[in-house]
């Protein structure tokens, strides 16, 4: 098979760069396998810190990928998660991208 470098790089740039990260990855990976994820299962599944979890969904958020809603479970309030259309689009062309970069030998 020819590596066809250029055509993965072209491809490239119809990615969101902004979802570049290890974190976002995760979260976009979780978040597309179940209904919606609350904060804190979220936060210890990934064992990540409050500063990087909550950072990283509002960028998500911003973005329009994971949208939040506040539920309640007895007398405590959660801030539950789901992945949206548009941020289940952008990671199945993440995914496929990185299909295609593995494919080829990287």
């Amino acid at each position: 098979m020819v590596f066809d470098f250029m055509s993965l790089a072209r491809d490239s740039k119809l990615l969101n760069p902004d979802v570049f990260s290890v974190i976002r990855f995760q979260l976009l990976l979780n978040l597309s396998m179940v209904d919606e994820a609350p904060y804190r299962d979220l936060k210890s599944g990934l064992q990540l810190s409050d500063g990087a979890l909550y950072t990283n969904l509002k960028a998500l958020e911003k973005m329009g990928y994971v949208e939040s809603r506040k539920i309640k479970i007895g007398n405590k309030n959660l801030d539950v998660y789901r992945i949206t259309k548009s941020g289940r689009e952008e990671w199945n062309l993440v995914k496929e991208w990185l299909r295609r970069v593995v494919s080829n030998g990287f």
